[in-house]
């Protein structure tokens, strides 16, 4: 199961179990709109998740919600899943969800000119499936999913959790898909990099440091004021 914020790199990891320990990223099992269940429903989480248990399913399961959705079933979850989350720089994961969100044609989330704009927009739209409560603005979402997965969820969680950063996939593949293996107990001799284009929802740029060229001081000040804590916290930041 990879689970990751909007744009965060959540396809590239999924891509990368698939290609170097024999899962299967597509298709992938959407956890999302096309399931048809109540999310806010804890037994129709657990439902959804018990029709696997003991079965040899390969494909993996993709989420983008915060920690609450599962808080009541995560001991199933945990049992017949390895649970991946993927963090990135909210700098470039604003950038590349507000790309994103300008390209859909319809109303996903805030548009605006500007990614300074969309990261100070209150969510709307349809990005409000993967809340269970509102928050001021788009960065401060950002900040509530990490946190709800890294630092609120409870110690066991934690530790069974496998965080990958983008920018350490990206940058250090080798030793990243090396890191995994030991995870999963898989050994993989020959790391196989995938196509950034291929099985990717609006591919991007896939950048690091791609935010440079859009951030102002001010949407530098409004970043550490808003999400600095999270973001130092857990070194995304180098």
């Amino acid at each position: 199961m990879v689970v990751g914020h909007e744009r965060s790199g959540t396809h590239f990891l999924m891509n990368t179990l698939a290609l170097n320990f024999g899962y299967v990223a597509r298709p992938w099992i959407n956890f999302d709109f096309d399931l048809g269940i109540n999310f806010h429903a804890p037994q129709a989480v657990r439902d959804f998740f018990v029709q696997m248990h003991g079965k040899p399913v390969l494909n993996i399961v993709k989420s983008h919600h915060p920690y609450g959705f599962f808080s009541e079933v995560i001991d199933e979850i945990h049992d017949e899943f390895h649970v991946f989350y993927i963090l990135r720089d909210p700098r470039d994961v604003m950038v590349s969800y507000w790309r994103c969100i300008r390209e859909l044609p319809w109303d996903e989330g805030p548009r605006a000119d500007t990614v300074g704009e969309f990261m100070r927009a209150a969510p709307r739209g349809a990005v409000m499936r993967y809340q269970k409560e509102q928050v001021p603005n788009m960065l401060a979402r950002w900040k509530a999913h990490v946190d709800s997965w890294i630092h609120d969820a409870p110690t066991i969680v934690r530790n069974n959790l496998i965080v990958i950063r983008y920018e350490d996939l990206n940058s250090n593949y080798r030793l990243v898909v090396s890191r995994i293996g030991e995870h999963l107990g898989i050994h993989c001799a020959t790391p196989v990099r995938p196509n950034t284009t291929d099985n990717v929802v609006l591919p991007g740029k896939g950048e690091i440091g791609g935010h440079r060229q859009y951030f102002t001081a001010d949407d530098h000040a409004f970043v550490q004021d808003v999400a600095g804590e999270t973001i130092q916290s857990l070194e995304l930041v180098r």
